[in-house]
């Protein structure tokens, strides 16, 4: 391939890079604008965590010990 080729395949990419750059900052304000102001918008934190145990602080290694009272009949 020659020069010019190499520089006119480098200019079309150029522009397709720009072109998708501005449609996902177009289809991002359209999510925004659609979802962004819902009340039921998803956490940051909390509910996405449900099932993570998170350590306690008196953890201290070994496992937890029963009690009697914790045993059900």
């Amino acid at each position: 391939m020659s020069k010019e080729n190499l520089e006119k395949i480098i200019a079309q990419q150029a522009t397709t890079i720009q072109n998708l750059t501005d449609e996902i900052k177009l289809l991002r304000e359209q999510v925004a604008y659609l979802y962004g102001k819902s009340s039921e918008q998803m956490p940051l934190s909390g509910q996405l965590n449900l099932f993570d145990e998170e350590k306690q602080d008196s953890d201290d290694g070994e496992r937890p010990r029963c009690r009697r009272s914790d045993y059900y009949l």
